[in-house]
């Protein structure tokens, strides 16, 4: 993982990434890997939704699907997560921001997650409320690593055991499908909310 904080830049690209090289490997069965979350210096804008294009200079934050809230305890709004690609490492990332009310009402840590049902593959990292936004790549993996190439994003608040899962995206070019959210689910699940 990278360990310096990249900087954000605006105009960001946001939808399918369509042009990543990776070859898709054979699944593999890996257990649950932590690393270091890093925080974000700048607020990612989310108004284009043009497919990213490949040229000599990459693009760090390719932002895919749509971002999906946690709801803590049925009351208020924890945070948001997003999945993201990495097109200059080809990694797969989350990006996680805190909601400032939960930080001035409850405030405590998250498990942002990034895993495919399609292996079952996850890593994940432990995140406070000292920076209002964070991310995480899984450093291990290209998004090449399962077959079918499809992940999800997840964060997990306070140790509750209850994971909010945003976009199942296939890197074929589509999302496979929405959020979702379960309690005791190890993995991303797959379409239908099952676990691997």
């Amino acid at each position: 993982m990278t360990t310096a904080v990249l900087a954000l830049a605006g105009g960001t690209a946001f939808g399918a990434a369509t042009t990543a090289t990776a070859a898709d490997a054979a699944p593999a069965t890996i257990s649950v890997t932590s690393g270091a979350a890093h925080p974000a210096q700048h607020h990612i804008p989310r108004t284009s939704t043009a497919t990213p294009s490949v040229t000599t200079t990459c693009n760090p934050r390719v932002w895919i699907g749509d971002q999906a809230p946690y709801g803590w305890q049925g009351w208020i709004t924890a945070g948001w997560v997003q999945q993201y690609w990495n097109q200059c490492t080809d990694h797969v990332g989350v990006y996680w921001w805190w909601n400032q009310d939960f930080i001035n009402r409850v405030g405590g840590t998250a498990t942002i997650k990034v895993s495919s049902p399609y292996g079952p593959l996850l890593a994940s990292g432990i995140v406070n409320t000292s920076y209002t936004q964070w991310y995480f790549e899984a450093t291990q993996w290209t998004h090449g690593t399962p077959s079918p190439d499809a992940w999800r994003a997840g964060a997990e608040v306070n140790s509750s055991g209850c994971t909010e899962w945003a976009t199942l995206h296939w890197y074929g070019g589509q999302d496979w499908d929405g959020d979702r959210g379960g309690c005791n689910d190890p993995y991303a699940p797959y379409p239908d909310g099952t676990q691997p």
